[in-house]
């Protein structure tokens, strides 16, 4: 015996927005031989490369540098601008052009 369904009423429905799953990576990368004041603005592109997608759309990025094996660095994802941050501990931003090719930063990003 089979169930043939042939006429049916939707009395409640949500999740009608259709969104792209959420990725979670955790991943380490080198600094940036030359930090630009602002963020780097190439960061979403390069992480589509890496994950061989044709984009992705950051929404999140926590993570911190180490240099030599100490924490030297964090993070911060500007969403308004695509911008990855950088900052040393005191927590004012990398000054610009400054050499973090020495630092890994060990992230975990959330994106679509």
């Amino acid at each position: 015996m089979a169930i043939t369904v042939t006429n049916f009423t939707v009395g409640e429905q949500q999740g009608t927005q259709h969104t792209s799953p959420t990725l979670i990576i955790r991943t380490s990368m080198a600094g940036d031989a030359a930090y630009a004041t602002g963020g780097s603005a190439a960061f979403e592109t390069a992480l589509a490369q890496a994950v061989v997608r044709s984009a992705v759309q950051v929404t999140d990025v926590h993570g911190f540098g180490l240099t030599a094996g100490a924490i030297t660095h964090f993070v911060r994802w500007d969403n308004t601008n695509g911008k990855l941050l950088a900052y040393v501990l005191a927590g004012t931003q990398v000054p610009n052009a400054t050499d973090l090719s020495a630092v890994t930063f060990d992230l975990t990003i959330t994106c679509r």
